[in-house]
């Protein structure tokens, strides 16, 4: 297994080792999913063509996004990966071409979307992080109408794990827990871990009612099926990396 990248993806695969030997881990995309630079998108673009023409006879492991930055603000029905994507940012966009590329270029590959990841190693600015910053600091930006769906890395691992050791070849699969959350719901939970009084500044922003079916994930890893995934898995995933 080669692992391509240094941020908290790259480093559970290098911790864990779960993977073929043959795959090529790519864990090295953009660092801000609010990102507008152009020089940020051309340097994992350039880096991904380098990456396809040394894994021709292996197969590559991309990370693309299951967020509304890819399949839009949603309907009110999962949205799975036969539906056309509607990016709504830079970011998105960026990975919609990316999983052009791979797809084009003919390259054995495994490309997952996956929604809020957590774990250790993450970036200060990620979402996790800069929720329990806030919450320390007493002050926190609630921004009503945002959800999100965390899936612990370590269970992203397994699942890519999981994926890989089966029969899928040159597919594309969401993975999340199918239970996204308010970002009330995150920050009232970090709250309650912390025992601080907090004083929250709420920000409307447009409601988002998106979701990703899991449908696919569960067919082809069905070790999901005993990872917990649940209205409160949200809450799992952060005791696990913020109780202490």
């Amino acid at each position: 297994m080669e692992v391509v990248g240094d941020g908290m993806i790259a480093r559970a695969f290098v911790n864990s080792q779960p993977v073929p030997d043959d795959v090529v881990v790519f864990a090295a995309g953009v660092s801000r999913s609010t990102t507008t630079e152009a020089t940020e998108f051309r340097r994992e673009a350039d880096l991904l063509h380098q990456v396809i023409g040394r894994a021709r006879r292996r197969r590559l492991l991309y990370f693309s996004t299951a967020s509304a930055h890819l399949y839009g603000n949603g309907g009110g029905s999962p949205c799975s990966e036969e539906d056309p994507v509607r990016p709504t940012t830079a970011y998105g966009r960026h990975k919609v071409e990316m999983e052009k590329v791979i797809r084009a270029s003919g390259v054995d590959h495994l490309i997952l979307r996956v929604t809020e990841v957590v774990g250790p190693h993450q970036r200060r600015h990620q979402l996790l992080p800069a929720l329990f910053s806030q919450v320390k600091d007493g002050a926190v930006t609630v921004y009503r109408g945002a959800r999100r769906d965390l899936v612990d890395v370590a269970d992203l691992v397994s699942i890519a794990a999981e994926l890989l050791s089966g029969d899928l070849r040159h597919a594309t699969v969401n993975v999340a827990s199918g239970h996204p959350v308010t970002a009330e719901e995150i920050i009232s939970y970090l709250t309650e871990l912390s025992g601080r009084a907090v004083t929250k500044v709420y920000v409307d922003i447009p409601a988002n009612d998106y979701n990703v079916s899991t449908k696919r994930m569960a067919q082809h890893a069905p070790s999901t099926a005993r990872m917990g995934f649940s209205p409160t898995y949200y809450r799992r995933v952060i005791d696990r990396y913020y109780r202490s």
